[in-house]
């Protein structure tokens, strides 16, 4: 066997240090942010994500101290998600700490550290912070999950990912800062186009200045007859000399006029052949200047060989990687995004899909595992696959897994067919086995494959064969140059949207918006969206909402929608998409720019980092917002339950009569809302992880403050026992989540508030 390709990783340092840096900015301030807004699973998946990457990265560049903290950082982050560990101070002190020894570690890549970083004293701090729930749940990894950590050193992988997500270049892709290698023949192939181009145009001016002197033609004759006429007519001249005086210009003119209709008509003819000539040279233009960014995918797939071959080692396993399709050629951006998505599918199918020698052996298969990686060209977007012969994926353990989660309902899970169950690998935090390591996070990096694609206006799909292998398929455009987006005005800036990220546009009023999580969100007839005034996210002046309310885009990505209040909309355009610069490079929030046709720039928003920056970061609104329009009923509903999906239906009926309503993720989050607002009824679940409905009752009574405070309990129709333990323990009402319904609830809270019927 040849010696093994080594990657110079020295060239990444300062790369990665920079990305490092803006992560645990990030991750400082979800955790900020948490610790106000507890319970906020979206969030804390987001923050699992960042620390995930972050640890990946870090094993990537060797850097095996800093990947270590982070590892046990999301460790304790993600035990506390879990609830397997206590949430206290201590533990929330101990996560901080250890994001200061990170950002310590990556600043002493580029200078020596003031002071001897402890990292045994921050690990150290983080297992004593981390006090165990009695009865915790049973811990669960995903299909992206970790095996226990190998006692080997930390392989040298290429790198993954950069501060938004998006990868880092893999060696091949960039030799110079953000240049480009261009072949002489396509130089000169743009520059005959370009001069072509520019005698179409120069041509096109000069028929364009012949029909202007037809038209001076045209006016100064009839200028002259109508002058003659007038001047006979003033002279009272109406005789044969006055018609011989006229009929030559008469003559003229008709000539004139005749001559400059079958001018026209020919200079016109001529022109759309030259309009059409020049469009098409600029077409060809277009098409050799994107095929500049093309770049080949087999710098990136041939990379994967090292990191297969190391990865494989420390888990004492034996795998290949077999490429094919590398010629194929595809965008630069779309090419450098891969990096990351792909690290994980890679890392997924050696650790969790490839089986031991051994039991491979058991199996009848090869003791060396294969990973194909195959790029094929289909109709202007290309295909990826990425599929091993390893154990492959049990849709039935899927759907225990699924269900367990809480993510679906046990009669609906049976209704799903294979394909429906196997996307469940794409949500954050989904889990199957029953191990983890140090190699893929706890269900954190599938979901990456899925929005990396739909970022890229692609699509994401898994096929397994239990048994005989997974077979993960990506299908994405060659390019991104042109790109068909939304312009609208904001803060007198121009912004643009991908177009397949935009459902709608809409107005709105204050009437419309309500606290959801602690969060304005626009009401929806599908549930509330969360609301974020761009104008304050980019800190550009405020718009007025005006009479006829405020405008938003309608943002989906992925599975998570906002609502961006804009000023105006100004339609939709395909535009050429342009890279921010060297001296930018990737700035949070935008992923390019593009010059509108009146010379103007517009900024094009990154929808992955506009949705994780709105949830990741306190947002501020304008005054009055969601304030000004009473509900039906002067009454403030408090609704309590540790699951989402339960608040914001319930929250919808309540606001569907008439209520001004807020939601709490549970009893300790109800508590600190009621220290600081009066609310008229608690509407509240008997069961909740932590402090359950009951208890939280019991705690309200304590108070004087809260003591009459009237508290409706809610139960599932299996635990009927809940609701007279309820009724003992002094609720005002008590109802299953069957008969939750919007005339019942009404007349419920009307009987208790003395207001009837409907309040």
């Amino acid at each position: 066997m040849g010696e093994e390709k080594k990657i110079d990783l020295s060239q990444f340092r300062e790369k990665f240090a920079l990305e490092a840096k803006a992560r645990l900015g990030r991750l400082n301030g979800g955790l900020v942010y948490l610790e106000k807004n507890p319970g906020d699973g979206k969030l804390e998946d987001d923050i699992l994500r960042e620390a995930h990457t972050l640890k990946g990265a870090a094993r990537m560049m060797g850097l095996s101290r800093i990947a270590e903290v982070a590892m046990r950082f999301e460790e304790a982050l993600g035990r506390r998600r879990d609830k397997a560990v206590q949430d206290n101070h201590d533990l929330t002190d101990a996560l901080f700490a250890a994001l200061d020894a990170l950002s310590k570690m990556v600043d002493a890549l580029s200078q020596p550290p003031r002071e001897e970083i402890d990292v045994e004293g921050v690990l150290d701090r983080l297992n004593l912070a981390q006090v165990p729930i009695e009865e915790p749940p049973a811990a669960e990894s995903t299909l992206s999950a970790q095996a226990v950590p190998s006692p080997g050193g930390t392989p040298a992988l290429p790198p993954a990912a950069d501060a938004s997500g998006a990868a880092v270049p893999f060696p091949g892709y960039s030799e110079a800062g953000s240049g480009i290698r261009v072949e002489p023949g396509r130089l000169e192939s743009i520059s005959n186009l370009l001069t072509n181009a520019v005698a179409h145009h120069q041509r096109q001016v000069e028929l364009r200045e012949r029909i202007g002197e037809f038209g001076t033609w045209y006016r100064r004759t009839a200028a002259n007859l109508l002058a003659a006429v007038q001047d006979g007519l003033a002279q009272g001249e109406v005789s044969s000399a006055f018609a011989r005086r006229v009929a030559p210009l008469l003559d003229e003119g008709k000539s004139a006029f005749q001559e400059i209709g079958t001018q026209l008509s020919e200079l016109r003819r001529r022109e759309n052949v030259i309009a059409g000539s020049l469009t098409q040279n600029l077409d060809d233009i277009r098409l050799e200047i994107m095929s500049i960014r093309m770049v080949p995918l087999a710098p990136l797939f041939e990379s994967f060989r090292v990191m297969a071959s190391a990865l494989s080692r420390e888990l004492g396993k034996e795998a290949e990687v077999i490429v094919r399709g590398g010629k194929t050629e595809i965008d630069r951006k779309v090419a450098e995004a891969l990096a990351e998505p792909m690290t994980h599918i890679l890392r997924n199918a050696i650790d969790h899909g490839i089986e031991i020698p051994a039991a491979r052996a058991r199996a009848g298969k090869p003791p060396k595992g294969r990973v194909v990686i195959t790029a094929t060209p289909k109709k202007g977007r290309v295909v990826i696959e990425v599929e091993d012969d390893g154990r492959g994926i049990d849709p039935n353990e899927v759907r225990d897994a699924a269900i367990r989660k809480g993510m679906i309902t046990e009669k609906a899970a049976w209704k799903l067919d294979e394909r429906e169950l196997l996307g469940f690998v794409f949500r954050s935090g989904f889990s199957t086995m029953k191990a983890m390591s140090g190699v893929s996070g706890r269900g954190i990096g599938m979901d990456v494959v899925r929005a990396t694609a739909e970022r890229f206006n692609g699509t994401a799909e898994i096929h397994s064969d239990p048994g005989k292998g997974t077979r993960v398929v990506m299908e994405l455009p060659f390019s991104m140059a042109v790109s068909r987006v939304l312009l609208f005005l904001s803060g007198g800036q121009h912004f643009a949207i991908p177009v397949m990220h935009v459902d709608r546009v809409r107005r709105f009023t204050g009437r419309e918006v309500v606290t959801v999580e602690g969060r304005k969100s626009l009401r929806m007839d599908d549930g509330p969206v969360p609301l974020v005034w761009l104008n304050r996210l980019l800190g550009l002046p405020d718009a007025d909402g005006g009479a006829d309310g405020y405008l938003a885009v309608m943002v989906r990505q992925s599975r998570k929608r906002i609502a961006v209040v804009i000023d105006r909309d100004e339609g939709e355009s395909e535009v050429v998409v342009r890279d921010l610069g060297r001296y930018l490079g990737k700035v949070p929030l935008f992923m390019g720019s593009t010059i509108l046709g009146t010379g103007e720039v517009a900024l094009l928003l990154d929808v992955y980092d506009l949705v994780s920056a709105v949830r990741m970061s306190a947002q501020t609104y304008p005054e009055g917002v969601g304030e000004g329009d009473r509900p039906l009923v002067d009454a403030d509903i408090l609704v309590v339950d540790d699951s989402l999906l339960v608040r914001e239906m319930q929250q919808r009926i309540l606001f569907s009569s008439g209520y001004r309503v807020e939601t709490a993720s549970g009893g300790k989050a109800a508590l600190e809302r009621l220290s600081r607002k009066r609310y008229h009824v608690v509407v509240t679940g008997a069961r909740m992880a932590g402090m359950d409905g009951i208890q939280l009752l019991a705690e309200a009574q304590k108070t004087d403050y809260t003591r009459d405070l009237p508290f409706i309990l809610v139960a599932s129709k299996e635990h009927r026992e809940d609701l007279v333990r309820a009724r003992a323990a002094g609720a005002k009402g008590c109802v299953t989540r069957e008969e939750f319904t919007p005339d019942g609830m009404a007349a419920m809270i009307g009987s208790i508030l003395g207001r009837g019927g409907g309040g």
